[in-house]
């Protein structure tokens, strides 16, 4: 609890500088867009019922609201979901994360996913940007009747086709599995696998629509590169750094 308040310290300060700094909210040349990040809150959510949503999801993480409107970025949906991949030893991993798609401009996008990702201390935060010309193959496949049939035996089968994992939206006739390419698959070999795994969902009793092929432009965010796409936002944040460190 201590580390999470001195996070959510620093994530105030961060916020409070944003404020300070209205030239970042302005528009740049390429237009809004739509992204969906890959993202956990970490201890935040990992005790929370996955599907949860609206004002029981935003009173445990009021930061990402906070964020997302210093930043000029709307959020469009935002509920507990589940991310799975194979461990080393080909066992399930599987955690709390959110599934999260935002609009806005993509370098306050970036912003808000390497804000969070370092105030939840999180190693990595992905985010994808749909695009037709994108070379990153995308799939997703609807849950009509929810996820249910979704138990830790059939996550334990999906990994055999999906080894680098997946997000599953937990939220009734709206569920969804989402997956992208980041092996290394020809596009014809990813969707011949996703092929097999909506397969392995129906004969587990777990209805699906359609494979829904996609592509999109990936931008991975670590620990490493964080601070990179942060500062580019900071335009008079060295000149007021005295007035922004008192707050915190």
């Amino acid at each position: 609890m201590k580390n999470r308040r001195g996070l959510l310290s620093l994530l105030g300060v961060v916020i409070a500088a944003l404020l300070l700094t209205p030239a970042w909210a302005a528009p740049s040349k390429e237009g809004t867009v739509t992204a969906r990040l890959g993202i956990s809150a970490g201890s935040a959510i990992e005790d929370v019922e996955r599907g949860t949503s609206g004002a029981a999801l935003a009173a445990r993480i009021p930061e990402l609201a906070a964020t997302a409107s210093a930043l000029g970025v709307t959020v469009v949906s935002a509920s507990v979901g589940q991310g799975f991949w194979s461990e080393d030893d080909g066992s399930l991993g599987a955690e709390h994360d959110l599934d999260l798609v935002v609009t806005g401009q993509r370098a306050d996008i970036n912003a808000l996913g390497a804000i969070l990702g370092k105030a939840w201390d999180q190693n990595s935060v992905d985010i994808w940007y749909p695009s037709p010309t994108a070379n990153q193959a995308t799939a997703t496949i609807s849950l009509p009747r929810g996820t249910a049939g979704l138990t830790d035996d059939v996550y334990s089968q999906l990994i055999n086709e999906l080894a680098d994992g997946g997000h599953v939206r937990y939220a009734g006739a709206d569920s969804l599995l989402f997956v992208a390419n980041t092996g290394n698959d020809t596009p014809a070999e990813f969707f011949a696998r996703m092929d097999r795994a909506k397969a392995l969902l129906a004969s587990a009793g777990v209805q699906t629509g359609p494979v829904v092929q996609g592509s999109a432009e990936p931008v991975l965010l670590d620990r490493a590169n964080y601070e990179t796409f942060i500062n580019p936002g900071y335009r008079t944040i060295k000149s007021k750094q005295p007035a922004v460190e008192s707050l915190g």
